[in-house]
């Protein structure tokens, strides 16, 4: 009987042995991997613009574009490559359209440029993290079932990692890399609200922290947490289709106050110049563009609706 003993207890010994040399081998692989991409990465850019990511990254605006890039699903594009792009771009556009519609067009064209560049990023994060929310209630089961198994959070990330669609399974894997070396649950959380800024995340994100340092119920808080974005998700998928007309008008307002401008020039070139060095044009412009404005700004009120 004491042989028997001695036996079970050796190989279950031998068990823990083994889950611990693969799960030390797992966070080595992680790491491995996540140096070589930061070194290809760094490898395939110029060193100047490697200085002035550095740079950037020292400053809160930077920090913001470098959130907002990887919140874009861009995390591998340089932010001072991007500045520099779109400055390049925006001096090219109003250098072709300076001799064909006058100063006044170009400046505007110019600005035109840097605001789509922002403006695409903002929508292409926009929508990746309206994707992400879709898959919080389904990430939100995995947690729960993981925790429901014993598995720890850390874990319990890494497995859903592998279970979920992208854009999750890209986020949630990177959350669990940044814990793996050695970066706290909180930190790394932080960073992917940061990334994918939302209130259903932020629940999320504030219950995995909270049930982290204090302890508590967590499969309870996931499965009900999972339950309210389920019916989140809903309920803002009917906001949408019946905004969506509003939405549509907000955007006409401002295309058709550019579409002006360009029909302006289009008939008379170089008529805005004239009207920027007049009195009585000045007037006429700042009139129109704060009614632009006015009905923008109000049509977007109206259709904005908080869920």
């Amino acid at each position: 009987m004491i042989v028997l003993l001695i036996a079970g207890g050796l190989f279950v010994t031998l068990l823990l042995a083994a889950a611990t040399t693969a799960t030390l081998v797992d966070n080595a692989e992680t790491e491995r991997r996540m140096v070589e991409s930061a070194d290809l990465d760094s490898a395939s850019r110029p060193r100047l613009f490697d200085r002035l990511d550095e740079r950037l990254q020292k400053t809160r605006r930077g920090q913001a574009l470098i959130a907002l890039l990887a919140g874009s699903g861009l995390s591998t594009w340089s932010p001072s490559m991007l500045l520099s792009g779109s400055a390049a771009g925006a001096v090219t556009v109003g250098a072709v359209v300076l001799p064909l519609y006058g100063w006044a067009t170009a400046g505007l064209a110019t600005v035109l440029v840097v605001v789509g560049v922002r403006s695409w990023l903002d929508r292409r994060r926009k929508q990746r993290v309206e994707r992400f929310v879709a898959q919080l209630p389904e990430l939100a089961r995995l947690l729960a079932n993981g925790a429901s198994a014993g598995l720890a959070v850390r874990r319990s990330l890494e497995l859903a990692a592998d279970e979920i669609a992208e854009p999750a399974a890209s986020e949630v894997a990177q959350v669990s890399a940044e814990m793996a070396l050695g970066r706290s649950l909180r930190d790394a959380l932080a960073g992917l609200n940061e990334r994918l800024p939302s209130r259903e995340l932020n629940v999320l994100v504030q219950t995995l922290t909270i049930q982290g340092r204090t302890g508590g119920a967590l499969v309870t808080a996931l499965s009900g947490i999972g339950a309210t974005l389920e019916e989140r998700r809903r309920l803002r998928r009917e906001v949408v289709t019946a905004t969506v007309g509003a939405q549509f008008s907000g955007y006409t307002v401002i295309f058709l106050g550019f579409g002006a401008v360009l029909m302006m020039n289009a008939f008379s070139p170089g008529v805005m110049d004239v009207m920027i060095t007049n009195l009585a044009g000045q007037v006429v412009l700042l009139v129109a563009i704060g009614l632009f404005a006015i009905g923008y700004v109000v049509v977007r009120r109206i259709a904005k609706v908080e869920v």
